[in-house]
């Protein structure tokens, strides 16, 4: 069930209303430049032409759009998706105890369970890292839901019909917020420290009856606020405002929705003094602004009095809380290349517009035919001339690749990026890598970014799950790690939610799976000569514990770098096709004792070995430097 309503007295709910009344009121007002800005991004970003067919300078002249921003959004969010989603699980967790190694992989799996089957977070994490890349920040919540139908059955003699509830979503949820609907005041830099921060709701009536149902909402909210359901929109006069990104994309998509009608509200965390004892308190408020209705107030339901809010930016600006995005960066440019690609489309257009100047006396007139191989028959070869409009200014897409060059040195997206061939005379295969390296490091650092957002998210999750329960408790009797994991979720939630035990962090693979193959390939031929070396060495020394500790780590080592070369090529039950069984068994033997007939003692010889100190297999010069190092040490 959620959280106990707070019964608020006639005086302090009018205190609340008011307050609320006017902060809202003052943030509707700056805020509007900001969507307005956030339209102007989505417009770039579709690359819709504002008219179909333009009339001037001519009738017909050029209307595409370069959608240079879509072009850059697109390929960092296809590489940003698929190396947060390409392995599994997809949290990776650190304990800071080597006691509490034994937890990783169970809490792995259980987290990866958690959030691909119940929290299904592939489409809100997608929507918040869509923002986050576009605008410059985005924002993501993750919370408590419970969702509660009638079901009605017949009884078991068939007499009458049984109501019974069936809950349909009951636990930790993981969902995007947009930039358009999140409400902060410019002034605040962090939502857990801000006066207050929210976000707008907008949900169909069956939507909103079902979450009074499941005890969201004041018994009655539906009913008093469904003549604002009906209403038209122009009665509104706070809700709708927020409503103008989502009508703009909605025109954009021509999917500009009409039924069915929409409920608008404000889900508001924020310090308030309920009980006038001069300290506020941390409550929770959803708040339908139009008719200054309180819908619910709970108190901070989280044990830390946290807010479930994350933010992430793209590009880091200095001091401020929001981020700069490719929609941001390439702004200029796409307008800039647009209208230097019209303007060279247009000239080429006027260019072949050839038209004939005519001697009044040449006896042809303006019906007359053109088709090429027409002869003409003149009294005079000057009766008849091509007229020109213009020439095509060669200059013209010289100026247009010059614009492209600063787009791409600002959103980091060029032929490398992109995957395709190198404009102009192809360089050596060491120069095209070590470019593709460099492009590297600024998705690095957006990256990295991206990942820390996400990671947060999912640490919200994770809490969420260990204060209000899973949604299935079957999870601990089916899983093979069950019991590990009963004892981890009753530690105290604050020493998970301070990472004193574990650091929870999305997982994440390189993309650049051709770098990766060069660079095990490289690293597989230096193990290889590490670990011949070592061998020699081991032998060397005559020591029977040491030869076995390098043949363990280097059979171990050469496994794993196969492993990891086959995962580049994207290769799947890599497990039948290394030798796992032969690392078993070297790190079984390394603990053994040796024994046997022929086994080594230690500091002793094999029975192969000859008494003038030869060691079989070691070349003339090796065995030179025994000797030498033992005459030197006598």
């Amino acid at each position: 069930m959620y959280p106990r309503l707070i019964k608020l007295d006639p005086e302090t709910e009018k205190r609340l209303i008011s307050y609320l009344n006017d902060e809202l009121t003052n943030h509707d007002f700056e805020r509007q430049s900001a969507i307005d800005e956030l339209k102007q991004f989505q417009t770039d970003y579709w690359a819709k032409p504002s008219t179909e067919r333009k009339t001037f300078p001519f009738t017909g002249a050029a209307n595409i759009i370069i959608p240079l921003t879509a072009i850059a959004v697109e390929t960092i969010h296809a590489r940003s998706m698929q190396t947060l989603f390409a392995v599994e699980p997809l949290v990776i967790t650190k304990a800071r105890r080597g006691d509490f190694t034994k937890f990783e992989g169970p809490l792995e799996d259980h987290l990866h369970y958690e959030l691909t089957n119940n929290v299904k977070c592939r489409k809100p994490i997608d929507s918040c890292v869509l923002e986050l890349e576009k605008f410059g920040t985005g924002i993501g919540k993750s919370g408590y839901e419970r969702i509660v139908k009638k079901a009605i059955r017949p009884s078991p003699d068939g007499t009458r019909d049984e109501e019974f509830p069936v809950i349909v979503k009951d636990g930790a949820t993981l969902d995007p917020v947009p930039n358009a609907n999140f409400l902060m005041r410019h002034s605040d830099k962090d939502p857990q420290t801000a006066a207050w921060c929210g976000e707008e709701h907008s949900r169909s009536p069956y939507e909103v009856k079902l979450l009074e149902q499941a005890g969201l909402f004041r018994a009655g909210t539906f009913a008093s606020l469904s003549v604002w359901v009906n209403a038209p929109e122009q009665q509104a006069t706070f809700a709708q405002k927020s409503r103008d990104y989502e009508r703009h994309v909605e025109k954009l998509e021509n999917r500009v929705a009409l039924w069915p009608k929409r409920l608008n509200w404000k889900e508001l965390w924020l310090a308030f003094d309920i009980d006038q004892d001069g300290r506020d308190e941390e409550i929770v408020v959803h708040f339908h602004h139009d008719s200054f209705t309180i819908m619910a107030v709970r108190y901070n339901y989280h044990v830390d009095l946290r807010r479930p809010y994350r933010t992430g930016v793209y590009m880091t600006v200095e001091n401020r809380w929001r981020g700069i995005g490719i929609c941001k960066q390439n702004e200029q440019f796409q307008r800039s290349i647009t209208t230097r690609h019209r303007q060279s489309l247009d000239s080429g257009t006027i260019a072949n517009m050839q038209m004939f100047k005519v001697h009044k006396l040449s006896g042809y007139g303006p019906k007359e035919p053109i088709f090429p191989g027409k002869m003409w028959f003149l009294d005079d070869m000057s009766y008849i001339e091509p007229l020109p409009m213009t020439e095509v200014k060669s200059s013209s897409f010289a100026l247009e690749q010059s614009d492209l060059t600063f787009s791409q040195m600002r959103s980091g997206v060029n032929e490398s990026t992109l995957g395709m061939p190198q404009a102009g005379t192809p360089g050596t295969a060491t120069s095209a890598l070590s470019q593709v390296q460099e492009s590297q490091k600024k998705f690095d650092f957006y990256y990295s970014n991206i990942k820390e957002f996400v990671s947060g998210l999912y640490f919200d999750v994770f809490s969420n799950i260990h204060q209000f329960g899973p949604k299935n408790i079957d999870y601990f009797t089916w899983s093979e790690h069950g019991d590990l994991l009963r004892q981890l979720y009753t530690l105290p939630l604050a020493t998970i939610r301070d990472g004193l035990i574990f650091e929870v962090v999305a997982a994440g693979a390189k993309q650049n799976r051709l770098l990766d193959r060069q660079s095990w390939t490289q690293v597989a031929q230096v193990l290889q000569g590490y670990y011949a070396s070592m061998m020699q060495l081991a032998q060397l020394s005559q020591d029977p514990q040491l030869i076995k500790l390098v043949m363990t780590k280097g059979i171990a080592a050469a496994t794993e770098a196969m492993r990891q070369i086959l995962q580049s090529f994207d290769i799947r039950n890599i497990d039948r096709l290394v030798l796992s069984e032969l690392e078993n068994i070297a790190t079984g033997a390394s603990s053994a004792t040796p024994s046997g007939p022929n086994a080594i003692p230690v500091g002793g010889r094999s029975n192969g070995s000859q008494g003038n100190g030869e060691i079989p297999g070691m070349d003339r010069m090796a065995q030179i430097m025994a000797l030498i190092g033992a005459n030197g040490s006598s």
